[in-house]
């Protein structure tokens, strides 16, 4: 038989699953109440867990289960929960068996915080990896938090989903500009082919939108990079980044050649990351620093400074630099601070925050006008 708590006062389910009290105000007060799954084989760690709730005046209808069985049971029967607390360890599996191997919080369908009788930040890792929302270790002081706990997981939980619609919406209108690129290069290639019967006034027109598809399909592939980060993270692995510039150096070198440029880079280290992310990451700023630049050589140098907790990188160029007042303002995507040829640079430059997001760590720039322009970021060691 499963129990149903409202606000301390135990309701019994018959097996239809109707609420045996008759008090219809107690039934309205249930409809308002959030609902929270604790899977739990400890009966007095969960009547603890009950009376933490109840004590900090929440309003929570809590549902207990001892078993994975049993709680997948109940998900399957009932109306997604608000959260669901699990203990990681139980009768037939572990808390983790519920995300059904999950990448991220918004596949596993629902907020879910794991318990735990002794503390382990490698568990703890491992948990938030596999879709938890958070990991409570099982003494006095995290159990008193477990409602302010639950309603922020709900709250972050939600907003995953809200960015995760807003991205796939973005993704779609993505992938239709693209179509609508494809289309408008197809017939710009068809025009050329008449290009000998125009005048020197349709010759321009006709290179201006040569120019302008290009641009816009450098601005839709960019798009379609902004809406994928954050959700094709893949595993971590060990990359030699100065195996990794070279790679780059050779996917620029059309640009670095057709501008009489040239990247520098230190002797840099082997870390654990994401390979395709720190490529982007990289690209991107090495590429900025290239094509937005006057310079008559463009030079951008990479670097990498080893500290205690972090790797700290440096990317610098001798381009014409940015005016102070637009610092702040350089990684928001709707600002326009370079010229027309340059469009979609703070696009660019909003991914690689994005990348920085994920990756737990920072970006930041310092810029003069007439000296150039160094970005700097870190990422934690793992």
């Amino acid at each position: 038989m499963e129990v149903a708590y409202l606000v301390g006062k135990e309701i019994e389910k018959n097996k239809s699953g109707s609420v045996t009290t008759t008090d219809w105000i107690e039934s309205e007060v249930r409809v308002k109440k959030k609902t929270l799954l604790l899977i739990e084989d400890d009966e007095s760690h969960a009547e603890l867990i009950r009376r933490v709730f109840w004590d900090n005046r929440s309003a929570w209808e809590i549902h207990h289960v001892v078993s994975i069985s049993d709680g997948l049971k109940w998900l399957e029967e009932n109306k997604m929960p608000n959260i669901v607390i699990a203990n990681y360890l139980l009768p037939d599996g572990t808390g983790l068996d519920l995300t059904k191997e999950a990448m991220s919080a918004e596949e596993v369908g629902f907020p879910l915080i794991l318990l735990t009788g002794i503390g382990s930040e490698q568990l703890a890792v491992h948990s938030l990896k596999s879709g938890a929302m958070d990991y409570v270790v099982k003494n006095s002081e995290e159990l008193r938090e477990l409602p302010w706990r639950a309603e922020r997981a709900i709250r972050d939980w939600k907003n995953l989903i809200r960015r995760k619609r807003v991205e796939d919406e973005l993704e779609i209108y993505a992938k239709e500009l693209e179509r609508t690129t494809h289309d408008l290069e197809d017939f710009t290639h068809l025009m050329e082919n008449y290009a000998d019967k125009l005048d020197d006034v349709g010759r321009g027109h006709l290179a201006g939108m040569r120019k302008a598809t290009e641009r816009t399909a450098e601005l839709t592939e960019t798009l379609l990079m902004l809406s994928r980060v954050g959700r094709k993270f893949i595993e971590l692995e060990k990359v030699n980044l100065n195996e990794l510039l070279d790679e780059i150096s050779n996917d620029l070198s059309v640009l670095i050649e057709g501008r009489g440029g040239e990247v520098i880079a230190g002797k840099l280290p082997t870390i654990s990351t994401q390979r395709v992310w720190m490529k982007e990451l990289l690209i991107n700023l090495i590429d900025n620093g290239l094509k937005f630049n006057l310079a008559e050589k463009p030079i951008v140098e990479v670097s990498c400074e080893v500290q205690e907790k972090d790797y700290l990188f440096k990317v610098n160029d001798n381009g014409s630099g940015v005016k102070e007042k637009d610092l702040s303002s350089i990684f928001i995507p709707s600002e326009r601070l370079f010229p027309q040829d340059y469009e979609g640079t703070s696009l660019r430059l909003t991914i690689c925050k994005k990348i920085l997001d994920k990756f737990g760590g920072n970006i930041w720039m310092e810029s003069r006008l007439g000296e150039g322009t160094t970005f700097y970021f870190s990422i934690p060691k793992k």
